[in-house]
């Protein structure tokens, strides 16, 4: 029961303008790391709309590390690694953009979104937003901040899969019916709510189960 859960903040509508990211480990079904970085992006432009929703501006980040400088400190979250997020489709979006700008190869890892696993353990709400998810929890938190959002993310992901009686991560997608992402070299799959039979084990299916091998050879 080993993951990552991230969340990126970014400066303006470019995903490849990553300011702000919050990585939560996790092990054992607990939280054992929580890691929090303001980022430089490629163009210290913010955009209006984007401050007054992460509170973030230019000022704040023009003294820090581009991603590039300070991936080789972070990647080993991500390598070989389940990474969760609440719609993940935004983030690792965010995280192929910077990667490509960068030039700096893709990791090997699985993805899963805890939207959609959470659109399949409640299937009946109006809203799935992290925020009303976290307060249908009771897990307080202050949203768009990078390191609480990974946080309730990680949180929500662990409620959904002690729910479901799930003794991993790689057994909830049968239970619930989904599929998780994975990024290669030179390519991603996304996360999906499948609606084909679960016996159609896809690519990412195989990719997680290798992940958790990999895991446990090391």
């Amino acid at each position: 029961m080993e993951f990552t859960a991230i969340d990126f903040e970014t400066a303006n509508e470019k995903r490849a303008s990553a300011c702000a990211i919050g990585i939560v480990r996790v092990s054992n079904g607990e939280i054992i790391e929580q890691v929090y970085h303001l980022i430089r992006p490629p163009e210290l432009y913010f955009n209006p709309r984007n401050i007054s929703i992460h509170g973030i501006t230019k000022n704040d980040v023009s003294d820090k590390p581009t991603f590039s400088e300070l991936w080789p400190s972070i990647k080993h979250y991500f390598e070989n690694r389940l990474v969760i997020a609440h719609n993940a489709s935004f983030d690792m979006s965010v995280l192929r953009s910077t990667l490509d700008h960068y030039a700096i190869p893709y990791p090997e890892l699985s993805c899963g979104c805890t939207l959609i696993m959470s659109k399949k353990h409640w299937p009946d709400r109006r809203g799935y937003g992290l925020n009303i998810i976290a307060s249908l929890l009771k897990i307080e938190f202050q949203h768009h901040h990078a390191m609480e959002d990974s946080l309730a993310c990680a949180q929500i992901a662990l409620h959904i899969l002690k729910g479901n009686q799930a003794n991993s991560f790689i057994d909830l997608p049968s239970k619930l019916g989904f599929s998780y992402g994975s990024l290669f070299a030179g390519g991603y799959n996304p996360a999906k709510q499948n609606t084909r039979s679960l016996s159609n084990i896809g690519r990412s299916q195989i990719q997680v189960v290798n992940v958790y091998r990999t895991k446990t050879r090391t």
